[in-house]
């Protein structure tokens, strides 16, 4: 499928052959159990009012997401499909709108090239398939570029409602995630320097991404009066310019699905695309140079690409060295594939042939590892474990007579588990994050009696709903130590039987081995097995 010069007609056609393309490569990753993080956009975290505003509290995120999740969850269900829906609808819509952006920034031709390159992206088929925030976020950024250009372009005016357009979706930027804030802070700057002065439309998009940015910043404000705001968690790092170069030109273009393999052929392979992409963004950067009377708008393909890697690579030499993580960046996806179009739409003939098949070819190549690896390898992110089969396992031990028995794990967050079947409860997830007197106090102090009173009611009725699940459940899980005498609560009660589940992938037994030394342990009796993809369940006796 090679782009070529596109008549309106053909060019609709084509972008709607590759979003269909988009929509057939990214249904199968759909019926994947879900890992934690999706479970937490479940009934099981965010079902009650009183969950939803608890989960506010503590989000490491702004509130946009988790609340549509909990509005969403209230009509159309938590089934894994509803969960995924939101996400995979963005990033399907992504497809024709990268072309829709493209092709006035870089050209027809470019534009398709990007969106094909985006179509096939192991990231982009990922993230479209999990019940997170990530999709929308590139769509958003998408969002932005076009109707930004469009709103300040002096030979055509704009059309009716792309202001209205513009300012909402920067505001959904905002409350979405706090990086898209740079984006919405470096256009309002741009916007004068593009137009060239301060006309109309430049007066209004200052102030209304003025507007959003206070909004935010008030929210922060509110959330830092109202308990510790989080800047950076311990999975995350500082990024540095070997890690974004990886980013750049192994995860954005093969998504870590070509070296996972191990064997040389697939090495040189995803060598040969992480050079080819490097090539072809150089390229581009020439051709956006070279071309800018042609393409006098290309220059922001390149600031799409540059913004957020800079304000993190800025952010770790401030000091804030956990502030990246792959995903966290994604945004920059379609800004890369944006700019190596340009590169394939610079080179003419049979240059642009052999090239541009060469990177379709390692493309499909990134495809079919990921469709291999992703369950038994880290690719684009860790493997989804298979908790919906260790759920069902144990539930037939509930329905055997197990319940009353002790889950111990070193996973921080079984939170699937509850998913899955909610008679299993994890102990730690169901502690409040604090005490709703204390809360109450807080508030009435800084914000007034009325918020004091609603926020300890609300705590109130949060902490009985999580009592009521902590008191039914079959099942309570518990965090694992690698001594059993220290295991807290005893099994002994149950003639020392109790359950041990060992997630390989979070954490890693390098970061956590307590799960392994109790099964090392010859006091750790193994009575069952239940083996599923990256977990195992083990039903054990631990003798005196």
């Amino acid at each position: 499928m090679q782009p070529q010069d596109p008549a309106p007609r053909s060019a609709a056609v084509f972008v709607l052959a590759t979003t269909v393309l988009a929509l057939a490569l990214r249904l199968p990753l759909l019926g994947r159990p879900l890992w934690f993080d999706e479970a937490c956009m479940s009934s099981q975290r965010i079902g009650t009012f009183e969950q939803w505003l608890a989960t506010l509290y503590v989000d490491i995120h702004p509130p946009l997401f988790v609340s549509f999740m909990h509005f969403w969850g209230r009509v159309f269900g938590d089934g894994e499909l509803a969960l995924r829906l939101p996400a995979l609808v963005a990033g399907v819509a992504a497809i024709p709108l990268t072309h829709w952006v493209g092709r006035r920034l870089v050209g027809p031709v470019a534009a398709g090239w990007a969106t094909v390159l985006l179509a096939l992206s192991p990231v982009h088929v990922w993230y479209s398939a999990e019940a997170r925030l990530y999709t929308p976020m590139v769509l958003q950024t998408l969002l932005l570029v076009g109707t930004f250009d469009r709103l300040l372009d002096q030979d055509q005016r704009p059309r009716r409602g792309l202001l209205p357009l513009h300012v909402a979706n920067v505001f959904a930027m905002c409350f979405l995630h706090y990086y898209l804030a740079a984006f919405v802070l470096a256009f309002a700057g741009l916007a004068p320097v593009l137009a060239r002065g301060f006309r109309p439309p430049v007066r209004a998009i200052v102030g209304w991404h003025g507007a959003a940015l206070v909004a935010l910043g008030l929210f922060v404000l509110g959330k830092r009066m109202l308990g510790k705001f989080e800047t950076s968690q311990d999975y995350l790092v500082a990024l540095d310019l070997p890690r974004l170069a990886t980013f750049l030109f192994d995860w954005c273009w093969t998504g870590h699905t070509l070296s996972p393999a191990g064997n040389p052929f697939a090495t040189t392979v995803a060598a040969v695309h992480q050079g080819l992409g490097a090539l072809l963004c150089g390229i581009g950067t020439i051709a956006i140079i070279a071309r800018r009377s042609v393409w006098p708008r290309g220059w922001l393909a390149l600031v799409g690409l540059l913004l957020l890697p800079g304000f993190l690579l800025a952010t770790a030499m401030y000091g804030l060295d956990r502030t990246f993580l792959e995903r966290s960046a994604i945004p920059t996806l379609p800004f890369v594939f944006l700019l190596a179009g340009a590169g394939l739409a610079f080179l003419r003939g049979l240059a642009r042939m052999v090239v541009g098949g060469a990177t379709l070819a390692l493309a499909v190549a990134a495809l079919v590892g990921l469709a291999q690896l992703h369950a038994t390898h880290w690719t684009v992110y860790k493997p989804n474990s298979d908790w919906r089969a260790a759920a069902a396992w144990l539930g037939k031990e509930i329905d055997a007579g197990g319940a009353g028995r002790m889950v111990f794990t070193s996973t921080p967050n079984p939170r699937p588990l509850s998913y899955y079947d909610p008679r299993i409860q994890d102990v730690k997830n169901l502690a409040l994050p604090t005490d709703p007197k204390q809360l109450g106090d807080s508030v009435r102090k800084r914000l007034g009696t009325w918020l004091g009173d609603f926020a300890e009611r609300t705590f109130t009725t949060f902490a009985a709903h999580n009592r009521a699940l902590l008191e039914g459940a079959a099942l309570r899980v518990h965090r694992a130590v690698s001594d059993p005498a220290r295991l807290s609560p005893s099994p002994a009660a149950n003639d020392g039987i109790c359950y041990l589940v060992q997630d390989e992938w979070h954490p890693h037994r390098s970061v956590d081995s307590s799960v392994w030394d109790l099964l090392d342990n010859p006091k750790v009796e193994v009575l069952a097995t239940g083996r599923f993809p990256g977990i195992q369940v083990h039903k054990v006796r631990i003798k005196p």
